[in-house]
């Protein structure tokens, strides 16, 4: 009989965050589900994250090593762990208090992955009333199968939306990649096992300007680096793949992922070299987005805005592209700055003023 009550490893590699990493520790510990464990991954930071972190050694499992890189602090982390399940949480996210139950719940020992909603919040915490991946009930481990067979991908959230069957990843790793190991990982779940999906926001991912793939000023140079660095996951993916006697559509991914159709559609139109530069076009990147907005079935309310956003960069010449991304990648940003410029207008109003109001 399997065992209902998996432990389950959660592990959290840090490089100079001093100031979100104890918020990610504690969102572990409060967790309600009891069979736990913590692995912190101290990466040579060089601010005071070590300090951060040493506060909580008595409670768990502290790794502190030289600056190797993030994939090194995953690496480490992971060959600490013990549980049936294992889970990556960036020390700059958290995990809703009864995350690990809800994930114990759903899984059994011929899953590959658990994966869930998360909430968007700011550098302060603050939810942007955003949700990654917007997932409904109706997206299912049927469903995952359905696409992957017809696309060979389907929809996946970040690093800390996820948690894997030890059984699935062990033989992986170490993994042998530059960055990224929630992509690689992702991609390839479904060759091995069924993916359950939870429609309900277990965690919280943060936007605050560092994140390798935040939503910051430099996201946009990055844009081609991001694409070509997906091109090497499906590369792994298919791999293994054949070696599983698995089939995969011949077609790219990358023409059925909504996220990087939108990359290439943003690198096309900021006339960045890319693997695919050669053929995308603004009507052939419009056609694939349209595609893959009717294979999504998102919220109507995501649809609109995703229609939006390509109706309105499509006709846009390079210099108003550049400013949309711009702003596209810095509304978060854009959003503080109103606030702070709100409030301090609005202290500096008369008294008597703000009683009247």
């Amino acid at each position: 009989m399997p065992d209902l009550t998996p432990t389950i490893s959660v592990v959290i590699p840090c490089f100079n965050y001093a100031p979100y990493v104890a918020s990610a520790i504690e969102s572990v510990l409060a967790q309600s589900y009891p069979n736990k464990q913590v692995v912190v991954v101290n990466d040579g930071s060089t601010d005071q994250s070590l300090e951060v972190i040493s506060r909580y050694a008595d409670r768990v499992q502290l790794l502190d090593q030289p600056n190797q890189g993030s994939m090194a602090a995953y690496n480490r982390g992971f060959a600490a762990t013990r549980g049936e399940l294992v889970l990556f949480l960036d020390a700059d996210d958290l995990l809703a208090p009864d995350a690990l139950a809800r994930i114990a719940q759903a899984w059994s020992p011929e899953c590959a992955k658990i994966q869930y909603d998360l909430r968007i919040i700011d550098g302060a915490g603050r939810d942007l009333g955003r949700r990654f991946c917007n997932f409904t009930p109706d997206y299912d481990a049927a469903r995952v199968r359905r696409a992957f067979r017809r696309t060979g991908t389907y929809r996946w959230p970040v690093t800390v939306g996820n948690a894997y069957s030890r059984w699935f990843i062990e033989p992986l790793w170490p993994l042998a990649i530059e960055h990224g190991a929630d992509g690689t990982l992702n991609t390839v779940a479904p060759v091995y096992g069924e993916v359950v999906t939870i429609a309900e926001p277990l965690g919280a991912y943060r936007i605050h300007g560092e994140n390798r793939w935040a939503s910051n000023s430099q996201a946009g140079l990055r844009l081609a680096e991001r694409i070509q660095h997906r091109r090497r996951e499906e590369e792994f993916m298919r791999r293994h793949a054949a070696a599983r006697g698995v089939t995969v559509p011949e077609q790219s991914i990358l023409d059925h992922e909504l996220a990087f159709i939108n990359y290439r559609f943003m690198a096309h139109k900021l006339g960045l070299a890319y693997p695919e530069s050669a053929g995308d076009t603004t009507l052939s990147l419009l056609g694939q987005a349209g595609r893959a907005l009717i294979e999504e079935r998102l919220p109507l309310r995501q649809t609109l805005t995703h229609l939006l956003w390509f109706g309105t960069l499509a006709p846009a010449p390079r210099l108003a592209a550049r400013s949309l991304i711009h702003l596209r990648f810095e509304r978060a940003a854009l959003r503080q700055t109103l606030e702070r410029k709100l409030r301090s207008a609005w202290r500096r109003l008369p008294l008597r003023r703000r009683t009247a109001d």
